[in-house]
């Protein structure tokens, strides 16, 4: 139903593009952060998409929402897409808008996400290596359920090769760069490319066939230092129950963001690796493989530096000291938790992850607190193999 809707004059404007399914409240609580939010113009487009639901009350709520910023769209569809489709739909509106703000419906928004966007995107929206700007500042690797801290080197953006999906910003050249890639490629070419496991499994996510594009593409998204949205997770397609795992620290203050080219950037593999480990190791991209998650254990290159014990011989341990992770290499910080590794050569590791990896993550966490967690948390597990 998006076709029909006359979205002409709106070229030179950045949309935010709303999109829900059948959670009202989330909605609501999306809706009602927008309005906070400070706008330098009062001609800021909003569209609102709802899935096919069946919903009626979702249906009245946001016909009858009154966004005083600038000209309302509401699209409902009569039958249900799907998170993929629905989400690929929404992609197809930056043939109408300058640009578009994507944002899920359990997303909350900082009052200076829009100013975000407006100062970053005139930097960075003809880099072709830039396959979308993130609005959410990842604080955590979800793939190995472990703390992320990004190398700060006085900019206040960063490069990475994990999509965001929670607040994210497109052109239409990037649009439309994903589009061209994802059109002529198969599911088999989707599966071979160089990503988590994880991801490959994901059956109906549109960010399956994103991650892909960026790596095989040798893109990346730009990311905050500080995120513009963060997650409430609530139950639905993806997420659970007002999960507080995924919520972030949330820009409290608009300022002149730090900016620079892309060559200046850090930048992060999709394995939340940082690319410059490779300088101050002395190796190539070829040579090595990145692993200090510990979640790509098994490597046909001739080294691998990882945070697990791998059955390979060490040539270098460096301590787990400093932050973010990767500074312990750059210092030379000698001690146990990072090692390199030559894969050439027989080691005895278990493949474990080394006994100082907890320590350096929990941070001081106090075992007081999480112990009894750990114990509700097993019960939990027990009782639904036993139900189910």
């Amino acid at each position: 139903m998006i076709n029909p809707i006359d979205f002409t004059g709106n070229q030179d404007k950045i949309a935010v593009v709303v999109v829900g399914y059948n959670r009202l409240k989330s909605i609501q609580r999306l809706l009602d952060s927008l309005l906070k939010a400070e706008y330098i113009s009062q001609d800021v487009p909003l569209v609102i998409s709802i899935d096919g639901s069946g919903d009626t009350a979702l249906y009245d709520f946001v016909q009858e929402f009154n966004w005083p910023y600038g000209r309302k769209y509401v699209n409902i569809e009569e039958k249900r897409l799907g998170l993929l489709n629905h989400i690929y739909q929404c992609g197809d509106l930056t043939k109408f808008f300058k640009a578009i703000i994507l944002l899920e419906d359990d997303l909350v928004v900082s009052p200076y996400f829009y100013s975000y966007i407006q100062k970053v995107l005139p930097r960075y929206a003809n880099e072709d290596r830039i396959a979308e700007v993130s609005l959410y500042k990842n604080e955590r690797n979800g793939y190995v359920g472990l703390p992320f801290m990004n190398e700060q080197n006085g900019f206040d953006v960063f490069l990475m090769q994990d999509v965001s999906t929670w607040g994210q910003c497109w052109t239409s050249q990037m649009w439309n760069s994903f589009c061209q890639w994802r059109d002529s490629h198969t599911e088999a070419d989707v599966l071979h490319v160089n990503m988590p496991k994880q991801i490959k499994g994901w059956t109906r996510a549109w960010s399956k066939y994103y991650n892909a594009y960026v790596v095989d593409t040798d893109r990346y998204v730009l990311y905050p230092n500080i995120s513009l949205t963060t997650n409430f997770s609530d139950a639905g397609e993806h997420g659970g129950d007002n999960n507080s795992i995924v919520q972030v620290n949330l820009l409290q203050n608009d300022f002149d963001y730090r900016l620079a080219d892309f060559e200046q950037l850090v930048k992060y593999d999709i394995y939340f690796n940082n690319l410059s480990l490779l300088k101050w190791l002395d190796v190539t991209p070829e040579d090595v493989t990145l692993d200090v998650y510990g979640f790509q254990r098994e490597t046909t290159k001739h080294y691998i530096l990882s945070t697990r014990m791998l059955p390979y011989k060490k040539l270098k341990s460096f301590a787990l000291n400093m932050r973010p992770i990767e500074l312990n290499v750059k210092y030379d910080i000698k001690g146990k938790g990072l090692n390199l590794y030559d894969t050439q050569e027989e080691g005895d590791g278990n493949g474990d992850y080394s006994d100082q990896v907890a320590p350096f993550f929990l941070e001081g966490f106090s075992p007081r607190l999480l112990l009894p967690y750990i114990a509700k948390l097993i019960k939990t597990i027990i009782f639904r193999k036993l139900v189910h």
